[in-house]
């Protein structure tokens, strides 16, 4: 008797220790165009036994969950079946996962095979929408948990391949795409942004965001609707994760590159809010001690980034969204005599700060519709002065830093740019057969830019419509009176739209839309007509098409630049695409889409001697994708991309139609990815590309005639004539999480960019000391980090 009772109390014991040691995966399920919470949907751990039943909330708690990582398989009568992938189960956690939004199903009355689809099919959206989790954008190899180089993977984009984070989309420039953060537009997600004209032209360096706190990015490479506007190539709308209002996670780190500091849990102030904090800073002047580029300068980062969500009750939900980014570059005499020669001679003291604080409110206003607001204010200060020294030989000796000739601040810029915006936006359910959706945008931009030149300079870089006095005169003079500008002013932007969706068969669903935008700068009016549709043939197989005009207003500094500048006109594109897609299986697609597009208005600067710009550029592009895509369901992922485009632009200034920057006629992508168990994965990827476009030219010599004081110049004879050598690059990822015990784990990861040292160019740098042209790129990048998880 004695004997089983001790063994029931084992047993028992045994019980409640594994439950102690299990987990327990919360979330809620809602209609995708209504927002309303699903009662009664099926959620259940794919290949367990383990699941639950919405409640009246939409709610669903599966608990004593093992630790791992699960897949939730989602089912709800009327709507197609859904796959929530990468689900993991913490031991002694909660897991919170983001809400759900099930798609009603298009094809009734037949009976078919119901199965959990691991992609989404958005009916106002066309071929070229594509999803990434949070999962997938850290495990992306070469990217190190940058959204922005892992959506390089995508068919139609094109980047730098690692060096830079900024992206561009079927031929056009990385300025040319919508970045929405939580439905807020925010353009600053980059870090040093600039530098010489080539790499301002390729964007930003690294981005805002650590690693993990994107819980979603939706990209669309063309044919967006209605409601975006004010770009012309391509959407992305980033998510930032929710925080877990069950349960808390807290991790950091500190190593040679910096810090890093990451909380997700409740604010255990408010009931039922969330709070994410993620803090981070990086300085690369030891990374540059230890490579031998210290020559380079000394360029750090900051990023500190919040956001609270509140579920006030079931029709209100409200989430706060708070950034703050700042950046210094420094590069002064005595880095210019660090290095080994002196090709660079620039000096640079540049501090930006980048604010964003928003708002967003969802408003359930009925059983049939909802109203989406977003209120922000977002703010951005740059200040920098640029100079150059003249470490110059004299009877073949150099000078010495002490003695070297240094002009600090031959360029002084300061520009600040605020932006207070509200959007709204309502959408209505008539019927099942057709929904709307309605809204305003208003911006009112502050711009205040402070451009001053002191002296004149000599720019060694010219082509033949430049503007020279004496056309012999093989170098430029920039004068101050056309460089120095100040601008103080603030202008309103007025923005409405409207598009409808409607099945008119249970096959077939149209999406007309209409936008209107107002132009405070110029005072002129747009109209914007767009136009989607899409037909299920069967229920693996869609056709889709769209078309629209698109509008891309000036940048500030283009604006302000030239007092004439006021005047001009946003550029415009219109859009055509058709796409075929078919599901092969539930977790295998396979999406072919083809497009043209054409530009007018397009801005061109006549010559580099002024700022002044004109509307004479046109242009036009066209190209297919095709893309493979195998989703994380199981253990295997990857992805399988070919892209095929021409991109060409015409300035209308006597020379000929040329190819666009980013003009790159094929791109070829293979990843794919293994998770061998709960600690470990890998992943790889190689892509192959043609080099980018870029510029013939003649070298003239010592162009003074002084044989004290030798400068070479370059004359630009062809715009973007050339490539750089084909682009190719293997990359390869290692990720290892390991629980401790309790609440406590390490991770890991190993991230290793052009992984067997193929030299890739992506820019080159005039020398007019020597006359030399400097290809500019990268081989081997790693990347690795440790993290501690409570």
């Amino acid at each position: 008797m004695r004997v089983s009772k001790i063994f029931i109390i084992l047993i028992l014991t045994l019980q409640i220790t594994i439950a102690a040691n299990n987990g327990r995966i919360k979330g809620i399920l809602v209609e995708y165009t209504t927002k309303q919470p699903l009662v009664g949907a099926n959620v259940i751990i794919s290949g367990t036994i383990y699941g639950d039943v919405t409640d009246n909330n939409g709610k669903y708690f599966i608990k004593d969950v093992p630790e791992d990582i699960y897949k939730l398989e989602i089912q709800y009568i009327g709507y197609a079946s859904h796959f929530e992938t990468d689900v993991r189960v913490i031991r002694n956690k909660t897991t919170y996962v983001k809400e759900i939004a099930l798609v009603p199903s298009m094809i009734k009355g037949e009976v078919i095979e119901v199965i959990a689809e691991a992609f989404e099919e958005n009916d106002q959206a066309p071929v070229s929408n594509f999803s990434y989790s949070r999962e997938e954008i850290k495990r992306s190899p070469g990217a190190a948990g940058d959204i922005f180089r892992a959506i390089e993977t995508l068919p139609g984009v094109s980047s730098s391949g690692g060096e830079f984070s900024a992206f561009s989309v079927r031929g056009g420039s990385p300025t040319e795409n919508i970045v929405l953060v939580d439905n807020i537009p925010f353009s600053k997600v980059s870090h040093f942004v600039g530098g010489s004209q080539d790499e301002e032209i390729q964007g930003g360096r690294f981005s805002i965001f650590t690693p993990g706190l994107i819980e979603e990015a939706d990209f669309q490479a063309g044919g967006f609707p209605a409601r975006f506007g004010g770009k012309n190539a391509s959407i992305i709308n980033l998510k930032i994760k929710e925080g877990n209002k069950e349960d808390y996670t807290f991790d950091s780190r500190y190593d040679f590159l910096g810090w890093e500091v990451n909380y997700n849990g409740p604010t255990y102030i408010l009931d039922n809010t969330s709070l994410v904090v993620s803090a981070r800073g990086q300085d690369f002047k030891t990374i540059f001690e230890m490579t031998d580029n210290e020559d380079g300068g000394h360029p750090r980062f900051a990023d500190y980034i919040v956001k609270s969500t509140s579920n006030i009750n079931a029709k209100h939900k409200v989430s706060v969204l708070g950034i703050y980014s700042t950046e210094n570059m420094d590069r002064n005499i005595d880095h210019v005599f660090l290095g080994s020669s002196f090709d660079d001679d620039h000096l640079i003291d540049q501090e930006e700060q980048k604010y964003l604080l928003g708002t967003n409110w969802r408003y359930l206003t009925g059983k049939k519709s909802y109203l989406q607001t977003s209120i922000y204010y977002e703010k951005t200060h740059t200040n920098a002065k640029i100079g150059r020294a003249y470490p110059d030989y004299v009877n073949g000796i150099a000078p010495s830093e002490k003695n070297c000739r240094v002009r600090e601040n031959i360029y002084d810029i300061d520009f600040i740019r605020e932006q207070l915006g509200l959007k709204s936006d309502f959408t209505y359910q008539f019927s099942k057969n057709m929904m709307s959706t309605s809204g305003i945008e208003i911006n009112r931009y502050t711009d205040e830019l402070d451009y001053l030149q002191n002296g004149i300079d000599t720019v060694y870089i010219f082509d033949q419509n430049d503007y020279r006095p004496n056309p012999e005169q093989k170098y430029l003079i920039s004068n101050p009176d056309y460089y120095t500008r100040y601008l103080n002013e603030s202008k309103i932007l007025y923005s409405a739209f409207s598009e409808f969706s409607i099945t008119l068969d249970d096959r077939f669903i149209i999406t007309p839309g209409l936008r209107y935008e107002f132009d405070d700068y110029n005072e002129e009016h747009y109209i914007a007509p767009r136009f989607s549709a899409r037909y299920v043939i069967n229920p693996k197989t869609s056709l889709n098409f769209a078309t629209g005009i698109y509008y891309q207003r000036p940048d500030f500094r283009i604006i302000g630049g030239d007092d004439r500048n006021h005047n001009l006109s946003n550029e415009k594109a219109i859009h055509y695409i058709l796409g075929l897609s078919r599901n092969l299986s539930n977790t295998l697609k396979i999406t072919l889409e083809t497009y043209y597009k054409t530009f007018d208005d397009l801005i061109v600067k006549p010559d580099r001697t002024s700022n002044y710009a004109l509307n004479t550029g046109d242009g036009w592009a066209s190209g297919i994708d095709i893309s493979l895509i195998r989703r994380f369901v199981d253990k295997f992922y990857g992805q399988i991309n070919y892209s095929y485009a021409v991109s060409k632009r015409n300035d209308n200034n006597r020379l000929s139609e040329y190819n666009s920057d980013f003009n790159q006629p094929h791109i070829f992508n293979i990843l794919a990815g293994y998770q061998l168990n709960k600690e470990w994965s890998f992943s790889a990827k190689w892509k192959y590309a043609t080099g980018r476009p870029t510029d013939s030219y003649i070298v003239y010599g010592n162009i003074f005639n002084d044989p004290d004081f030798i400068r070479y110049s370059q004359e630009i004879t062809g715009k973007n004539n050339r490539r750089f050598e084909d682009f190719h690059t293997m990359n390869i990822r290692v990720d290892y999480r390991k629980q401790l015990k309790s609440r406590i784990a390490l991770v890991a990861y190993l991230d290793i960019l052009n992984a067997y040292g193929h030299e890739n160019f992506n820019s080159e740098r005039f020398l007019e000391r020597t006359g030399e042209v400097k290809f500019e790129g990268f081989t081997m990048m790693p990347s690795f980090g440790v993290k501690l998880e409570l």
